[in-house]
C-alpha cells in the first residue's frame, strides 16, 4: 500500500493542508485545503475544522514553525565533522543567544563544505515547540519532521529549476513574510519580517474609512490598481528591510551573496500588483511560481480545481520533504527525537518472524530441491531480514542472531516501560494515589488530565483556577512520606479554558 503523506503548513491565521501518496509512479496530490484559525481557538481547534475536510488517519506527518518563532545564526566553525559540529554548535551560540542554550533546540544546515565549516542554526525554545507537538498529539498527529515554513520551498524549486541555485524566496502569509536565500546548493539565510496581507489590508481600510472587511474584499477587487499609491509605502519599507538585511549580510558573511532573481508566493501575494511593486524597489525580476506544475506533480481530479498555488506551495514542498535530508532544518532531534512506538517493533519483530518461518520452510525442501537453488533462497531470505532487523534497531552493529536479539531489545523496551502493576504493586500505587487526593487541598478546584509514575519520580498534570491554588497544591504534596522533593515544572495561564494550566514533578 502507497505512503499517504501529509504536509502542513501551520501559519498564525491559518493551516494549510496537502495529502500526496507515494507510490511506484511518484507522488499524487490526493486532496488540498485551508482553514482560517479562530482567535479564541487557536492552533487545536483549526486542526479540529480541518481533520472534518482531510483524514489524518495513517499519514506521515511532516509539519512546519512560522520562522518569526526562530532564531537564525551564521557561523563558522574549523571543522567539517557533523558530529564535532552538533556537540560544539551550543557553545558558540551561547553568547549570542538571550536565554540558556538548555532550554532551545537547535538545528542547522551546513552552507559550505569547503575547508571551514559555514554553519546556518536555527533555535526555537523548547517550551515552544514542546507546546506545538502537544496541539498535533490531539488529534494523533506526531510529525517525522517540524521544518522552518518556506525552507522546504526553495529546497524543492531549486532542484527542479536552475534558476532556483541564485535567488531569493518570499512567502508572504498574513501577518508575517519569510525570506530564504538560496546560493550555490544550499540556504544561507532565513528571516521573517512583519509584513503581509493584513498590512496591505490595514493600508486600505484607514485611507479608505471602510471596515477591513470591506477592504479585504476590496483589495483583490477588479479595481485593485486604485489601491496602489496607498499599499506602496508599505511595500517599499518591506523591500528597504529586504536590502538591509542582504547588505549585511554581504558585509558580516558572504560578499558574494546576490540573488538573480526572486520567486514569490504566499497568500499575501495573490495581490495582483505586489510582484510588480516588489520588483521595482528590489531592481530583481520577480515572479510567481508552482510548485506542483514544476514538479510535475499528479492531481487527483477533485483537487486541480481548488488549486492554488500561492496558497499551497509552501504545505506542497512539506509534503514532497525527505525525511531523512539536510538540506533544511527538522526540529525533531534531541529530546523531541520521534521515538519508535513499541507497537512498530512489535510490528516488525512479527516480520522477522514471518520471514524466519520462510527460511525454515524453504530449508524443509532440501530433500525436494538441488543445494544450489536453497543454497540461494537461503541468502536471499537471511538479507531481508537483516535488512528488517538494521531499520529495526540501526544503532545495532553487530547481528548475530537478529531474531533473539530483537526478542531481547522487546523485552527490555517492555522493562524499560512503567508498568504500575509490576512495577510498584497494585495495592502500592493505590496508596499512592490516595495520598496524593488528601493532600490537595479540598477548597481547590482541580481537573488531573495526567498522572504518570515511575520508579522514581510522579509527574502530575492539570488546570486549576488560579497561580496561588497551585503553589497550596505543591505544599500539601510536600507533607506526604512518599516524596522527598516537589516542585512545579510548569504553570501558565491557558487563554482557551481560562484556567491554569501546571505540571508538578514528585521525586
Amino acid at each position: 500500500m502507497p505512503d499517504t503523506i501529509l504536509g502542513l503548513d501551520i501559519a498564525s491565521s491559518s493551516i494549510k493542508a496537502i495529502q500526496v501518496t507515494g507510490g511506484m509512479k511518484g507522488y499524487q496530490l490526493v486532496a488540498c485545503d485551508q482553514v482560517l484559525i479562530a482567535q479564541d481557538e487557536g492552533i487545536e481547534g483549526g486542526l479540529k475544522a480541518l481533520s472534518e475536510k482531510i483524514s489524518f488517519q495513517g499519514n506521515i506527518c511532516i509539519s512546519s514553525f512560522q520562522p518569526d518563532h526562530v532564531s537564525f545564526h551564521n557561523l563558522q566553525l574549523p571543522f567539517k565533522d557533523k558530529k564535532k559540529i552538533a556537540q560544539t554548535i551550543g557553545f558558540e551560540l551561547e553568547p549570542m543567544l538571550p536565554f540558556s542554550v538548555d532550554t532551545i533546540t537547535t538545528d542547522y544546515t551546513i552552507t559550505n563544505h569547503s575547508g571551514k565549516s559555514r554553519i546556518l542554526s536555527a533555535s526555537i525554545r523548547a517550551e515552544t515547540l514542546e507546546q506545538y507537538l502537544n496541539h498535533l498529539s490531539t488529534h494523533n498527529l506526531d510529525p517525522e519532521v517540524v521544518d522552518i515554513s518556506g525552507a522546504p520551498t526553495a529546497v524543492q524549486f531549486a532542484s527542479q529549476n536552475n534558476e532556483g541555485n541564485d535567488a531569493l524566496f518570499i512567502d508572504i502569509g498574513s501577518d508575517t513574510s519569510s525570506l530564504v536565500l538560496f546560493m550555490q546548493g544550499s540556504i544561507i539565510l532565513v528571516r521573517a519580517f512583519p509584513f503581509g496581507g493584513h498590512s496591505m489590508t490595514r493600508a486600505i481600510s484607514k485611507a479608505k474609512e471602510i471596515s477591513r472587511k470591506e477592504a479585504e474584499a476590496l483589495k483583490y477587487g477588479a479595481k485593485t490598481q486604485q489601491f496602489a499609491e496607498v499599499i506602496k509605502p508599505g511595500v517599499k519599507a518591506f523591500c528597504q528591510q529586504i536590502q538591509n538585511t542582504l547588505h549585511a549580510f554581504r558585509y558580516e558573511v558572504m560578499k558574494e551573496a546576490a540573488p538573480k532573481k526572486v520567486f514569490l508566493t504566499g497568500g499575501g501575494a495573490l495581490y495582483p500588483g505586489l510582484p510588480a511593486m516588489l520588483s521595482d524597489f528590489l531592481e530583481l525580476p520577480v515572479e510567481l511560481f508552482d510548485l506542483a506544475k514544476l514538479t510535475g506533480l499528479e492531481m487527483a481530479e477533485n483537487v486541480s480545481a481548488n488549486w492554488n498555488p500561492s496558497l499551497m506551495n509552501t504545505a506542497l514542498a512539506l509534503a514532497l520533504r525527505d525525511t531523512k535530508a539536510k538540506e533544511s532544518f527538522n526540529f525533531r532531534i534531541g529530546r523531541f527525537a520521534k521515538e519508535r512506538k513499541y507497537e512498530q517493533i512489535k510490528k516488525e519483530l512479527k516480520r522477522i518472524a514471518v520471514y524466519a518461518l520462510i527460511v525454515l520452510v524453504v530449508l524443509s525442501g532440501k530433500f525436494f530441491a538441488g543445494y544450489y537453488v536453497l543454497q540461494k533462497h537461503h541468502e536471499h531470505y537471511q538479507n531481508e531480514i537483516r535488512a528488517i532487523f538494521k531499520k529495526t534497531l540501526p544503532n545495532v552493529k553487530r547481528i548475530v542472531d537478529p531474531v533473539h536479539q530483537i526478542k531481547v531489545k522487546l523485552r527490555e523496551i517492555r522493562e524499560s516501560k512503567f508498568l504500575p502493576a509490576e512495577s510498584l504493586g497494585r495495592d502500592a500505587v493505590v496508596d499512592l494515589l490516595r495520598d496524593i487526593v488528601l493532600r490537595i487541598p479540598k477548597e481547590a478546584s482541580v481537573d488531573i488530565s495526567r498522572l504518570i509514575v515511575d520508579e522514581k519520580r510522579v509527574r502530575l498534570k492539570g488546570f486549576t483556577d488560579t497561580f496561588n491554588t497551585v503553589d497550596e497544591i505543591k505544599n500539601g504534596l510536600k507533607e506526604s512520606d512518599y516524596f522527598t522533593e516537589v516542585s512545579i515544572s510548569s504553570a501558565q495561564h491557558d487563554r482557551s479554558a481560562d484556567r491554569i494550566r501546571f505540571e508538578l514533578i514528585m521525586e
